[in-house]
């Protein structure tokens, strides 16, 4: 609700302008001065948001009044009444921050022009103190705590009290958007439980906000969690329900400590890595993580490599549930060891299996597979992987096992996939892969049902098709690319082995051929 102060030595006036602006705007609180002085006094007792001052009047007249506004009470809009009409006192008004001039006599539509004005100023204003009051709890919350929480906590307009800290943290999507929606949801839902600041975390995915609960609720544990309940539920439907939340415990000034409360929240929030099926975390009922694991990834380690080395499936199923057991219950592991350390066991074991694991394929990329289990936020998610991976090690452990050679020349046949283009020999090959070069010759035929030179021509032959069909690169450039020493060598044995030269071959398989 908005208040307006009328200044003036007119009565009639000032009832007249009074009575169209309660008729304007009915939720306006209107008061009335007939003099600078008594002006004065209602600003010094009252929260008042504007004044409409006539100029001339007796003893102090208005513009002296709003020199005072301006330097006693600047947050107070003022705007001036003439009853002539004259503008010798704009340029004075001006270094007043005067809004608008009202001239005598007033018209409806003049009136309305000014409320428009100063309505737009009061909302410019609420965002601006709303944006002040969201960074002062962003920098106690989140920046530098210099100084103590309670006295930056003052800074802000609303007093403390009993209350609690949320936090609430998004699902994919547009994080603007989602928290945009996500604070008009929670400033609409929340008023009827007490007052609240909502603000951004610096991730953008996560919001905090500082609720003091009305006296009412405060006094009965169990209705502010049932009305919090019911609030956290109309905030999570419509399009909210991927919103997770975590409450803080109920805090007796709860800006003073705010900054312990927030933390309390955001612990039990990250309870959600082990329930994800859950949606809102309560404080009360969370516990603080485990600083370590028993039995660490180092503990399991050797054992497991050992078990899957062997084909031992059951050993090592067993030992990978013992890893992962000790979490089922609390206290749990912080989210972000239990991690760390399913990654170092990862690691372990990769790098104990070197030998068998392809190094171009993408599968075993340990940045990839270090990216995707870091990403896990769900510790069944992550069990049920990890488990994946070692039934896919001991997979390909007895495979290896039954066909080691035929394992090698696959992992041949990927590389020279990637290197036609190179100039390789049997020999260059066959040392890379630690055989000699007769056994290798023969083994790779045995596989392939082809020999070496045939392979790699094949393997050059098709990709030179692929080019000729799919660019506009000349031949001698597609001989080159192809891995041919010369393109007249290209030309004859494209020739032989496809019976068409390449630019034959392009004329009637070609984009053009084909337009």
């Amino acid at each position: 609700m908005k208040t307006i102060l009328i200044v003036d030595d007119e009565t009639r006036q000032v009832k007249a302008l009074s009575a169209i602006l309660r008729r304007l705007r009915p939720a306006y609180r209107i008061l009335e001065a007939a003099d600078a002085k008594a002006a004065w006094s209602l600003l010094e007792s009252e929260a008042v948001d504007a004044v409409l001052t006539d100029i001339r009047m007796p003893e102090e007249d208005g513009l002296t009044l709003v020199e005072r506004i301006a330097g006693g009470k600047p947050h107070i809009k003022t705007v001036l009444i003439s009853g002539y009409g004259q503008f010798d006192y704009a340029r004075k008004a001006i270094e007043h921050r005067v809004v608008d001039y009202l001239v005598k006599p007033i018209g409806l539509s003049d009136i309305e022009r000014v409320l428009a004005k100063l309505e737009v100023l009061f909302s410019e204003e609420r965002e601006r103190e709303q944006l002040n009051k969201e960074r002062i709890w962003q920098d106690v919350l989140f920046g530098d705590a210099s100084g103590s929480t309670a006295e930056r906590a003052e800074r802000c307009a609303s007093p403390g009290g009993p209350g609690v800290v949320i936090v609430f943290e998004l699902g994919r999507g547009d994080p603007i958007g989602l928290i945009t929606e996500l604070k008009r949801k929670w400033r609409t839902e929340s008023a009827s439980a007490g007052q609240s600041e909502i603000v951004t975390d610096p991730t953008g995915r996560r919001a905090a906000a500082i609720m003091r609960l009305t006296p009412a609720l405060a006094a009965k544990p169990s209705e502010s969690v049932a009305k919090l309940s019911r609030l956290l539920d109309h905030v999570r439907s419509d399009g909210g329900e991927h919103i997770a939340v975590g409450v803080s415990r109920t805090r007796a000034d709860v800006h003073a400590s705010v900054a312990e409360a927030y933390a309390e929240a955001l612990l039990a929030l990250r309870h959600r890595f082990y329930a994800p099926e859950q949606t809102v975390f309560w404080g009360t009922d969370s516990q603080p993580f485990a600083e370590r694991i028993s039995p660490s990834a180092k503990e399991i380690a050797e054992p497991l490599l050992t078990a899957i080395k062997a084909v031992e499936g059951g050993r090592a199923l067993d030992l990978v549930n013992a890893f992962f057991c000790q979490r089922e219950s609390p206290p749990y592991p912080k989210p972000g060891l239990m991690k760390d350390e399913t990654w170092m066991l990862i690691w372990q074991l990769l790098n104990g299996m070197e030998s068998l694991l392809s190094d171009d394929a993408p599968e075993w990329s340990i940045a990839r597979l270090r990216e995707r289990f870091q990403g896990y936020d769900d510790y069944r998610e992550l069990r049920l992987r990890f488990k994946e991976l070692v039934r896919h090690l001991l997979a390909l452990t007895e495979k290896t096992q039954q066909d080691k050679n035929g394992l090698i020349i696959m992992r041949c046949q990927h590389y020279l996939q990637q290197h036609y283009m190179e100039d390789l020999s049997l020999e260059s090959v066959a040392a890379k892969f630690h055989f000699n070069a007769s056994y290798f010759s023969y083994l790779f035929k045995l596989r392939t049902g082809m020999n070496f030179s045939e392979y790699v021509l094949d393997l050059r032959i098709r990709q030179a098709k692929r080019m000729l069909a799919q660019t506009d690169a000349k031949v001698a450039e597609i001989s080159e690319r192809s891995g041919f020493r010369t393109p007249a060598y290209f030309n004859k044995m494209f020739k032989r082995e496809i019976g068409l030269s390449p630019k034959t071959y392009r004329q009637m398989h070609g984009e053009e051929a084909a337009e």
